[in-house]
Parts: structure tokens; C-alpha cells; sequence
């Protein structure tokens, strides 16, 4: 996106009040309607600045004899210079706290509840990220014969998530053996990493063939759970979309559904946030994706613990009130940190 003209603070004042205006009604804002917020400027001079506005990219005519909406250039230089964060009211704080004050000791199920919570506290399409790692620690395994020649392997792993692999033996093997080999790589791996159970070098004697098989398929599939949780998204509240006017437009809303359920799409366009800055704001075409060309994204990133960090936002029409939504973004981010710190403690 191209570089904002400056202001003046007349300019300032009206595209302020032009952005709040449409945001509240979803209706092209005329020199009328501001002239009776804006009582110390005429109607004329108001339609003349309307017009200045329009000339360097900050408004949109829709039609000849229509009023003016923000474009996202003037969406942009609203948040970047003229934003004032809202509040969040004590009544919003008490309808979102009980959703984190009992939550079961499980990675997913409080990122279920960050997606509900603040799909509710926003009004918009939550998203929420998996905390990243260096990389996913064992916790404990077991080993449960399907067969002679086949086991289920079964894990849990950091934040008490439970994942299931079948693996082909080696060697037939029978359920007291397995059952020997669990406990022994239970005592050598719990607290690792994929990178260190493979540098480990476990002792021989029995079963060593059997245990080494074992821990390359351990390695392998932590690793594969290491990879789905850099990109596993969860999302909820699509539904508010259809609160928006604009989202009457099927196809908009079919195209906005459609990268929203595209796991690999939204992977790479948070991935291209820079988040290091603290909260961004990504408004219409900055997206880069053509199905989000008239939405919104606000993002920021909680922390658990130190060492984890995951992505929190939403997503919905360009003409979303961020003043709101932003500072209520960030507390549902705190809420979740604060809770995966103990959960992945």
C-alpha cells in the first residue's frame, strides 16, 4: 500500500468522523451528516475537504450524487494516526472471564475456548494458533499390540495432547513385550524433544533392535506433530459475518468462507505478519489474498511460558469498529497466555 499523505487536523477530524459515521451505520457519509457532528465547520467547507480527501485516495464516491465510505488507505491512516483505543466495558469483562476461570488442563480445549470467547467478545471470525516451540517434549508413551506385527502407538505429549500412530514391528512382538519396551523408553525419553530422543544412543541388551525401530517412529511422528501445530488453525464465528450488510453479497461471503476453511492459505498469511511489533492491523488488499480483499485482520501473539508464542485475532469486514475490537483482542491474548502458562508448565 502506497505511503499516507499527511494531514492537516481539520483533514484529520473529518476522515476521523467520516470512519466512525460509516462504521456505526454502514451508509456513504455526505457533508450533512457531519456538518451536524461537526458544528464548527460549514457544510461547504466540510463537502470542499470531503472532496481534498477523496483526491489523495482516503475516500470513495460510490456513486455521483452519494456520500463518502473510507478506502483502505483511509482505514489505514485512521489506525495508524488517529485511533483511540475503546475501553473494554466492565459488563464485556464479566461476560468473557468465566470462559477461562475453569478450563480442563488441555492444549486444544483452551484454544477451543479462545476461538468461541473471542469470536463472541468481537463479533467477528476468531482465529488462534497453536503455540509454537522449539519442539514438542514426550511426556508418556504406551504400546498397544494390534497384532504380532503391528502396535499402536500412543502418546501424550505437551499440554496433555494424546495422539495415536499405528506402526508396523520389526519383529512380532506379543503385549508383555511391548509392554517392557514402553517402560524402558519411558525412563530414557520423558521431557525430550524429537532432537534430543534422536540423539540419544539407548543401551542394548533385549529388544534393542525392536527399541531402536521404536524410536526412529517416535522421532518421525513427533516431528509430524511438531510441523501440524505450526499451522493448525482454529477458527469460530463465521456466523457473525452475516450481521454485516456487505456479507449479503454470497459470493463475498462465499470467497471469505472459502480461505478461511483453507488451513494452508491462512498458515501463510499469518506467517507473513510481522508480530513482533505487537498488535497489526492487515486492512483489505495488504492481505494479498483476492477472497479478502474487502476484510479486516486484527493480530497479535500471546505467550506461554517463555518460550511459546501463538497468534490470536479476527477477521471480518473492513468497516469492523477496531477502536473496539482491538483492545479486546489483546485481552482474550492475555487470558490465553496466562492459562497455557500453567497448562504447558
Amino acid at each position: 500500500m502506497e505511503h499516507p499523505v499527511p494531514l492537516d487536523v481539520r483533514k484529520q477530524q473529518i476522515l476521523k468522523a467520516v470512519v466512525a459515521d460509516y462504521t456505526r451505520t454502514g451508509v456513504p457519509v455526505g457533508s450533512a451528516a457531519l456538518a451536524a457532528h461537526l458544528v464548527t465547520w460549514s457544510s461547504a467547507t466540510i463537502r470542499n475537504e470531503l472532496a481534498m480527501l477523496s483526491e489523495v485516495g482516503y475516500l470513495i464516491q460510490p456513486h455521483t450524487s452519494a456520500g463518502r465510505v473510507p478506502s483502505d488507505l483511509g482505514y489505514r491512516y485512521y489506525v495508524d494516526f488517529l485511533m483511540e483505543e475503546e475501553g473494554i466495558p466492565l459488563a464485556v469483562r464479566r461476560q468473557l472471564e468465566p470462559y477461562f476461570a475453569n478450563l480442563p488442563a488441555n492444549l486444544e480445549d483452551v484454544l477451543e475456548v479462545a476461538a468461541t470467547t473471542l469470536a463472541l467478545a468481537a463479533d467477528s471470525v476468531s482465529l488462534v494458533t497453536a503455540p509454537r516451540a522449539l519442539g514438542t517434549k514426550l511426556k508418556h508413551l504406551d504400546l498397544v499390540s494390534l497384532d504380532p506385527e503391528q502396535a499402536l502407538l500412543v502418546l501424550v505429549l505437551d499440554g496433555n495432547l494424546v495422539r495415536q500412530h499405528p506402526l508396523a514391528l520389526t519383529r512380532p512382538a506379543d503385549q508383555a513385550t511391548l509392554s517392557r519396551v514402553a517402560a524402558e523408553l519411558n525412563a530414557a525419553l520423558v521431557g525430550l524433544d524429537a532432537d534430543a530422543i534422536a540423539a540419544l544412543t539407548l543401551a542394548g541388551g533385549d529388544n534393542s533392535q525392536l527399541r531402536q525401530s521404536l524410536v526412529a517412529d517416535l522421532v518421525a511422528f513427533i516431528q509430524s506433530v511438531d510441523a501440524q501445530q505450526d499451522t493448525l488453525i482454529l477458527h469460530d464465528g463465521v456466523r457473525n459475518l452475516l450481521h454485516r450488510p456487505e456479507f449479503g453479497d454470497v459470493e463475498l461471503l462465499q470467497q471469505v468462507i472459502e480461505v478461511v476453511e483453507e488451513q494452508r492459505l491462512l498458515a501463510a498469511l499469518l506467517t507473513s505478519v510481522d508480530l513482533d511489533r505487537g498488535m497489526q492491523i492487515v486492512i483489505g488488499r495488504e492481505s494479498g489474498l483476492e477472497g479478502l480483499s474487502r476484510c479486516s485482520l486484527v493480530l497479535t501473539t500471546y505467550m506461554a511460558g517463555n518460550t511459546r508464542r501463538g497468534t490470536i485475532g479476527v477477521l471480518g469486514s473492513t468497516r469492523m469498529p477496531y477502536a473496539q475490537v482491538a483492545p479486546r483482542v489483546r485481552f482474550v491474548a492475555n487470558q490465553v497466555g496466562r492459562v497455557l502458562t500453567r497448562v504447558l508448565s
